[in-house]
């Protein structure tokens, strides 16, 4: 044992004298998230949406269109809609330049159609270079078309009286005739509101928050999210070069010679997967604390957190073990390694959310440290104990110790 920890202690300061690599590796992870946070950060200042840009192309300059105006000035609607009155040759000229997300044509001789009770078709033309905001102007007009149809099919003695109100002189109208008329209206109103008020089905809007929830994703949230998958990736990256010595060793004939002295193969091997477990340990811990004071990044439990990050370094030093003891050379190691932390990290979620990947590429990372970091990361900052994370990594890693042992037992004496 003090032969191994003799061992341990010159392969660490040795790394320590030409860091250069192991530098590289911490501070590209850290330069990635803090780009990615500022990106994807959302302002605390202000999160509601801008109105949707809408032009209104009104060739009926009518009663009707005047209403679908109105409807558009509405308190509510303007937090919704700004809404540009242009010809349609302007209002093209708008969509084109991204000023505008959709056009609305009112036709001409709109509200005599209506009011004859005739088809009429409002024109909704929707910028092809956004996606969905056209769509909330379309399915805002369909709304109002719908409204304004029931009211005038509901009304219609009423809207073709005021249809010939339109043609006729004011003094050939028969005034008294109003009178009646404005009582059977009367009468619709009392009615519709006997059915419209009270409701029957109502919508009631209740806003909960739950223990611990945040009203919006802060920086700080986003750095907590993405640093767990950057520092795994990486992490493989400095053990994979940390435990390469295996192979150098080999290749230089350095381990013939120190085989020749009182040391064990069994010694050197536990030296070099243990030199891979603690540098891989420590370097998770180094980001952890760096994100902590520089991004405000939150990790949950400490000792939670200390407990996985031994287990996944453990993991890799482990799989690296293994992996080199079937590689004959550092050509053969570096150009394997690389593909395959670069697979572990695209399938695992250390480039993109597991979420937003297809179900068979989520199967795929489940075969990967770096889900089940991030998983278990991700319990942790929620407070829980990440029991499945520590058991997958724990159990698998102790499997590929065992494979690794003998394999580099046997071609240490070859």
């Amino acid at each position: 044992m003090r032969r191994l920890l003799l061992i341990l202690k010159n392969d660490i300061l040795r790394h320590l004298k030409a860091p250069v690599a192991i530098l590289l590796y911490l501070i590209i992870p850290i330069a990635m998230t803090g780009l990615i946070g500022m990106i994807f950060t959302p302002s605390s200042k202000d999160n509601t949406l801008p109105p949707i840009q809408v032009v209104l192309v009104d060739k009926d300059k009518g009663l009707a269109s005047r209403l679908f105006l109105g409807a558009f000035d509405a308190d509510q609607m303007k937090k919704m809609f700004q809404v540009t009155v242009a010809d349609e040759a302007e209002g093209r000229r708008r969509m084109e330049k991204g000023k505008a997300s959709a056009m609305v044509v009112i036709p001409a001789r709109f509200t005599l159609d209506v009011l004859e009770i005739k088809p009429v078709v409002l024109e909704v033309v929707k910028n092809p270079a956004e996606q969905f905001l056209p769509d909330v102007v379309e399915e805002f007009m369909n709304t109002m078309a719908v409204m304004l149809s029931g009211a005038i099919q509901a009304f219609e003695p009423e809207a073709r009286g005021i249809r010939l109100m339109l043609d006729g002189p004011i003094d050939a109208f028969p005034w008294e005739s109003l009178g009646p008329e404005f009582g059977k209206a009367q009468k619709k109103v009392v009615a519709a509101e006997k059915y419209l008020n009270p409701l029957l089905i109502r919508l009631q809007e209740e806003k909960t928050k739950a223990v611990g929830a945040k009203a919006f994703m802060t920086r700080s949230d986003i750095f907590s999210a993405v640093l767990p998958g950057m520092a795994v990736m990486f992490l493989l990256f400095i053990v994979q070069t940390v435990m390469r010595d295996i192979i150098s060793e080999r290749e230089d004939g350095k381990l013939r010679r120190m085989l020749t002295t009182p040391l064990r193969p069994g010694e050197l091997i536990g030296a070099r997967i243990a030199g891979g477990w603690l540098m891989g340990f420590a370097i998770l811990l180094v980001m952890a604390v760096f994100g902590t004071l520089v991004f405000k990044a939150y990790w949950g439990s400490p000792g939670y957190f200390l407990l996985l990050a031994a287990v996944t370094a453990f993991w890799t030093a482990s799989f690296f073990a293994l992996m080199n003891a079937f590689l004959k050379n550092r050509n053969q190691a570096g150009a394997i390694s690389a593909p395959v932390i670069l697979a572990f990290s695209v399938f695992g979620g250390s480039m993109l959310s597991t979420e937003a990947m297809p179900k068979a590429f989520q199967a795929i990372g489940l075969a990967t440290p770096n889900r089940w970091f991030i998983d278990g990361a991700a319990l942790v900052r929620e407070g829980r104990f990440p029991a499945a994370a520590l058991l997958v990594l724990a159990a698998s890693g102790l499997i590929l110790l065992f494979l690794a042992v003998p394999l580099l037992r046997r071609r240490s004496t070859v």
